[in-house]
Formats: C-alpha cells, structure tokens, sequence
C-alpha cells in the first residue's frame, strides 16, 4: 500500500518547466483559452446563441 501511495504522490507532483519550451507560446495558449472561456461566458450571460 505504501508503495501505491509514493507512486500517487510522484505523479502528482507538478514538476519543473524544461527551460527549452518556447515560454512564449505557453502564454499565448494560456491567454487565448482564457479569452475563449470569457467569450463563452459572456454569450451566456447574454442569453446569445450562435447558429440554429
């Protein structure tokens, strides 16, 4: 049981980011899934429905 627990805990744990990956791209998508998730919600609120 112990050991299920260590491996849990090794995959859970949120490792380091390679300094190799384009951080700039990172941004990017965490930015424009942050606008397409501002935009879902604001057509919600809005009661807007797009298509049929």
């Amino acid at each position: 049981m112990a050991n299920y627990i260590e491996r849990l805990k090794n995959k859970m744990k949120i490792k380091k980011f390679d300094s190799k990956q384009p951080i700039g791209a990172w941004i990017f998508v965490i930015v424009l899934n942050i606008v397409g998730f501002a935009g879902y919600f604001y057509l919600k609120l809005n009661h807007i429905q797009l298509g049929s």
